[in-house]
């Protein structure tokens, strides 16, 4: 709603977080103070309320009393928003700017009486998002202090959070807790040596009374969070998730802190790989099995419990080779049967030819997906490039090493940047999806014109160049994972 005539209600929005309280010149009667003759020096014999946020940091939009003025504003019963600094109504450039836009459709015109501008005027929108680069820059700044004293902490072999399921904490080290490290060692062995999936495993810790460490059922999720957990394995893992907005995400590898043996071990490394190897469902294949003289080996699952199967041999006088699930030749804990393994390797052939044949209509939606989720990769490295380089000349600005006109050109490539990322998300990208699918063609060319020509240790070679993995389910029923 736009404004209505004869609304001349003036806003004084005041903001302090609790680590403010007692830095000077930002106490909640100080602004009050300041604001209030800003009004009476103004000359504005109209109608002042004033709106609170006590306690709440600028980080985002989350405050009550921002949201009741957001909702003021939208209800067009508001001429006038004031606050002593810029950064008391936000430090995020993103944040502040759209609550100017939102002011600005709304006819209100946004008032900082320190920096002394009136979003009315060019010039004060001009100044107010240069101002808004600093603040939030120096915000980042603060946080990147923080996270390298945090960073500091975590190499010394300091847990900086709440301990896991199987440990205690005692003056920043963890220390094991031996009921609840049995309880661990029992989940890694359900689900690699049992075969039970993460539903079966938290149905039985239920049923058995066991709470997880919040004092709650456990579930799938945090079944699957203990088995891919590193520090079970003595690994401190730190900073791989980026908590600084509402929806967490995955940092890039180059910034985790992976420190090995820097914890009490609960679950041998040996046994942690391989449970997340089952997991990933792309296991590291041993250098003994990639010249194996038989050609499934290392790539071939139980369709049952998901263990690798490995060669065996049966049969007498005349022996032939079988593939055995290695859970029930090591633990009898499959009850999956023995295969030929000549006929299984007729299977997967076969198998083969048909999914690289029929690769338009059975893969082509998951190319797709891909070359698109890559393409989105490179974009995003882009926009973070980009906008390293906004914040580089903002530093340069407030330094006075550069003019205006620099940062606002920078600004401009850097917008430039961000509506390519826009526009890529709807995009489709034709040739590079019919180029994936030719080169998975022709690598399966090049692998079916090498059966029966090469030795099995150099097909093998190719064959990993196309298949990541292959699951027998039953007689002829083979599933395989191709490399793409």
């Amino acid at each position: 709603m736009k404004r209505q005539e004869g609304n001349e209600k003036v806003v004084l929005y005041c903001r302090v977080s609790t680590d403010e309280q007692a830095k000077e010149g930002v106490s909640l009667d100080e602004q009050r103070t300041r604001l209030k003759a800003y009004c009476v020096a103004m000359g504005w014999k109209v109608e002042a309320e004033e709106i609170i946020d006590d306690g709440y940091s600028a980080k985002d939009m989350d405050r009550p009393g921002l949201k009741r003025l957001i909702s003021q504003v939208e209800s067009g019963t508001v001429s006038r928003v004031l606050v002593t600094k810029l950064d008391r109504l936000s430090r995020r450039l993103l944040d502040l700017l759209t609550l100017i836009d939102v002011f600005a459709h709304h006819e209100v015109s946004f008032v900082s009486t320190s920096e002394s501008f009136d979003t009315e005027t060019p010039s004060g929108r001009l100044t107010l998002q240069v101002l808004g680069a600093v603040a939030e820059f120096e915000r980042e700044r603060i946080r990147e202090r923080v996270v390298d004293n945090m960073v500091h902490a975590a190499k010394s072999g300091k847990w900086l959070t709440q301990h896991p399921y199987g440990y205690r904490l005692v003056e920043k080290q963890l220390v094991v807790h031996d009921s609840e490290a049995d309880v661990v060692k029992r989940v890694y062995d359900m689900f690699l040596n049992q075969g039970m999936g993460y539903f079966a495993i938290a149905k039985q810790l239920n049923e058995e009374g066991l709470s997880s460490r919040q004092g709650k059922q456990w579930s799938n999720r945090s079944v699957k969070l203990m088995l891919t957990n590193p520090v079970y394995k003595g690994t401190l893992a730190w900073n791989r998730t980026d908590s600084s907005k509402k929806k967490r995400k995955t940092k890039e590898e180059g910034e985790w802190i992976m420190i090995p043996n820097a914890l009490p071990v609960i679950i041998n490394k040996e046994i942690w790989d391989k449970v997340n190897e089952k997991i990933s469902g792309k296991p590291q294949i041993p250098p003994r099995a990639k010249s194996s003289p038989h050609l499934l080996g290392g790539l071939l699952k139980c369709g049952k419990c998901g263990s690798s199967m490995s060669i065996c041999w049966s049969g007498w006088p005349k022996r032939h080779r079988v593939y055995r699930c290695s859970a029930y030749k090591n633990y009898g804990t499959c009850d999956s049967k023995p295969y030929r393994a000549d006929k299984v390797e007729g299977w997967f052939i076969e198998g083969l030819k048909n999914l690289v044949d029929s690769v338009d209509q059975t893969i082509r939606e998951v190319v797709i997906s891909q070359v698109h989720d890559q393409n989105v990769q490179k974009q995003e490295q882009k926009l973070r490039n980009a906008k390293g380089r906004y914040e580089r000349k903002v530093e340069a600005y407030t330094a006075g090493l550069i003019e205006l006109s620099d940062l606002m050109e920078e600004k401009r490539r850097f917008d430039e940047e961000i509506g390519r990322s826009g526009e890529l998300q709807g995009s489709f990208d034709e040739d590079a999806v019919n180029k994936v699918l030719a080169g998975l063609r022709e690598r399966y060319t090049s692998f079916s014109e090498s059966v029966g020509v090469l030795p099995i240790p150099e097909l093998k070679k190719l064959l990993h160049i196309i298949v990541s993995k292959v699951v027998l389910l039953r007689d002829s029923d083979i599933e395989i994972s191709l490399v793409i």
